[in-house]
């Protein structure tokens, strides 16, 4: 029996060029994946992060809702005293730390933060004619405004800006 020499195996450059289409392969396999989880991860830190401006705007919402009175009316702190359970009247403090980058609550004494990671906040403040005031007495309607950067891998992709206007529904305000 004689065996020839093509049937005995493969060739250097056979097996050269099957380990680079492999290679390939794997490479395309790899990136695909990487690409995955990127975009997983950004994903998920998009939906974290709208749920938490959506969960701290109502919040906020809630408690302007019921507000009695403003207290204080600055661009980085919100004060009021508004209705609470059983008809109850608490004090009720939104203050945004620029070093900290956060939003905090402060209702009847006990503080939480209720947003975190913000680039940029502020209040302002609007009267029964809708024209900007500072004056405590005339605030009929509180606007936000956030913008929440979201970072992925160590990369700033996107910003979240958040603008809304409360109006103070159980505040009487003359014109």
């Amino acid at each position: 029996m004689s065996w020839s020499r093509r049937s005995s195996g493969f060739t250097l450059v056979e097996i050269m060029i099957g380990m680079v289409l492999a290679g390939l392969l794997l490479a395309g396999v790899a990136l695909t994946l990487n690409m995955w989880a990127r975009s997983s991860m950004s994903l998920g830190k998009y939906a974290d992060m709208s749920g938490n401006s959506r969960r701290a705007s109502g919040i906020f919402a809630y408690d302007v809702r019921h507000a009695k009175n403003v207290l204080a009316s600055t661009s980085s702190t919100f004060a009021v005293t508004a209705y609470g359970s059983s008809n109850s009247i608490v004090n009720v403090t939104y203050s945004f730390d620029a070093d900290a980058n956060t939003l905090t609550r402060n209702y009847g004494g006990v503080s939480f933060i209720i947003l975190d990671d913000l680039e940029q906040f502020g209040f302002s403040y609007l009267d029964l004619n809708r024209s900007v005031t500072t004056d405590a007495l005339s605030v009929k309607v509180v606007q936000i405004e956030a913008v929440l950067p979201k970072e992925v891998l160590n990369l700033n992709n996107t910003d979240e800006i958040i603008s809304a206007r409360f109006m103070l529904r159980n505040r009487r305000v003359s014109t």
